[in-house]
């Protein structure tokens, strides 16, 4: 469901679980990580630096889209409001097909 909001968004009437289920991922990351958002930011840049590791990282941040949906939709709404081309590019690859 969550894949399908990149192209074509989701009904109204599920506004309110899905920011339920937003707030609840919010309090795991915080539990999980210092700061998470700048945590998915490095991990990316690393993806997009360095290609050798570039499988093993997208199988790491397979799990934790798995897990913590929403934040990496939200680096991927950043990435889209920053001009980040490839940022966008690698982030919506994983968001959508599952890299």
């Amino acid at each position: 469901m969550l894949r399908a909001n990149l192209s074509i968004g989701w009904n109204e009437s599920m506004t309110a679980p899905i920011k339920q289920v937003a707030e609840m991922e919010k309090d795991l990351s915080k539990y999980l990580f210092s700061d998470a958002s700048d945590f998915i930011k490095k991990l990316i840049t690393v993806m997009l630096d360095e290609p050798s590791t570039r499988d093993m990282l997208g199988k790491f941040t397979m799990k934790v889209n798995n897990s913590l949906p929403f934040l990496l939709m939200n680096d991927y709404r950043l990435s889209l409001i920053t001009n980040s081309l490839q940022r966008s590019q690698l982030l919506k690859k994983i968001l959508v097909s599952g890299l």
